[in-house]
């Protein structure tokens, strides 16, 4: 089973390429897809000891999961957009995924590191 700690670890590192793809406005498909993965590192992290293997396991648990119901939404549109990017050729401008990431991406790390932190 991974760990808290690497699931935290994998969603800095999904962010750190993020912010460099955003910085050089390059693969911007990649930026939103990498944005997405952070996100979810960071609810499997606050899903231990379940331990989703897929998106549709992960999905129901988020949703049965009361305290993590509030950015379900965010969540589903990031995947949504990272889906989009990866198989639809959707192309965003850097103007969209700055706007994924404070609108949408933002709200899921305030909560969860909020939740993790209550927890230790």
């Amino acid at each position: 089973m991974t760990t808290r700690e690497q699931h935290e670890q994998q969603a800095r590192e999904n962010l750190a390429l993020h912010e460099l793809l955003l910085r050089q406005e390059r693969h911007l498909d990649w930026a939103a897809t990498a944005l997405a993965y952070s996100a979810l590192h960071y609810i499997d992290a606050c899903l231990l000891p379940r331990d989703p293997r897929d998106h549709a396991a992960r999905n129901s648990l988020i949703r049965q999961t009361p305290a993590l119901r509030p950015v379900w939404a965010n969540y589903r549109f990031l995947l949504e957009k990272s889906r989009d990017a990866r198989y639809e050729c959707y192309d965003p401008t850097p103007g969209e995924v700055q706007r994924f990431r404070r609108q949408h991406y933002d709200p899921i790390v305030t909560l969860v590191l909020q939740l993790l932190r209550a927890r230790t």
